[in-house]
C-alpha cells in the first residue's frame, strides 16, 4: 500500500511527509517497496512537485534503505510527541535523475 499526499498540513510537513508506504510482512524483501516508491515519485512529478518529504521510524532499516535507494537525502531526526516516536526525515529531489 502506498499513500501520496500532494498537499501537507502542519503535522504532515513535520512528521508524515508526502508519501507513506507499507508492504505486507509475507511480501517483504522482494523489491516491492522500491518499485512502489519509484512509481509514486513519477506521480509526484506529474503533479508538479519538485521535491518530496518522506519519513520513517528510527530503526526501520528496510524503509531507510528504500528511501536512500530512490535518492533520499537525510535531513535529520525529529521526535513526534503525539505518537511518542523518533522519525528520520528524508527529501527526494524530483528535478534530477536521482529517484528515477
Amino acid at each position: 500500500m502506498i499513500q501520496f499526499r500532494h498537499e501537507l498540513n502542519d503535522f504532515l510537513r513535520n512528521y508524515g511527509g508526502h508519501i507513506g508506504y507499507s508492504v505486507h510482512p509475507d511480501e517483504r524483501k522482494k523489491g516491492y517497496a522500491k518499485r512502489m516508491l519509484g512509481e509514486c515519485l513519477d506521480l509526484c512529478k506529474a503533479f508538479g512537485l519538485t521535491s518530496v518529504l518522506i519519513t520513517c521510524l528510527v530503526g526501520n532499516e528496510a524503509s531507510r534503505r528504500t528511501i536512500l535507494s530512490c535518492g533520499g537525502i537525510y535531513e535529520g531526526t525529529v521526535y513526534c510527541a503525539r505518537d511518542d516516536v523518533q522519525l528520520q526525515r528524508y527529501w527526494i529531489n524530483l528535478t534530477t535523475s536521482e529517484g528515477d
